[in-house]
């Protein structure tokens, strides 16, 4: 039987992927500050990439960093549109850890609004152990 809500350390990031990416002109086109004002949001970034994560901090609950990540950026569309048509890469990253066979829910609601900004999501989970098989949990 599937174990539903069983995810520890799940983030919510819009991220942004370019070659040598300029941190600083995405922030531009975004209209977002390098250092979030908003209790438990981070901005990180590397030599390719850029995210703007809501993190454990920001709340336990993957529909309230859904839905704040969502308020943040509709108002910005244009932004990520003007980074698309740069060559940017851009999704909504959802991320974790989570038991072998446990399930993630979300309403269609968030669902509904997640899909408003038109963008691809990614769900990238990790496993603490692996089992001899991975897929024994569908047995059941």
């Amino acid at each position: 039987m599937a174990v539903v809500d069983a995810w520890g350390s799940v983030n919510v990031s819009l991220a942004v992927m370019k070659k040598s990416i300029d941190v600083s002109a995405v922030c531009d086109f975004l209209g977002v500050d390098v250092v979030p004002s908003e209790r438990g949001v981070v901005v990180t970034s590397g030599p390719d990439w850029w995210a703007y994560t809501y993190g454990e901090n920001f709340s336990d609950d993957l529909e309230s960093k859904v839905i704040a990540m969502v308020a943040q950026f509709k108002p910005r569309l244009s932004g990520v549109e003007s980074l698309l048509e740069a060559g940017h890469a851009v999704q909504v990253a959802i991320t974790g850890s989570v038991r072998t066979g446990s399930q993630l829910i979300l309403s269609s609601w968030v669902i509904g609004r997640l899909a408003s900004l038109a963008i691809p999501v990614s769900v990238t989970t990790l496993t603490d152990t692996q089992e001899e098989d991975p897929l024994s949990w569908l047995d059941g």
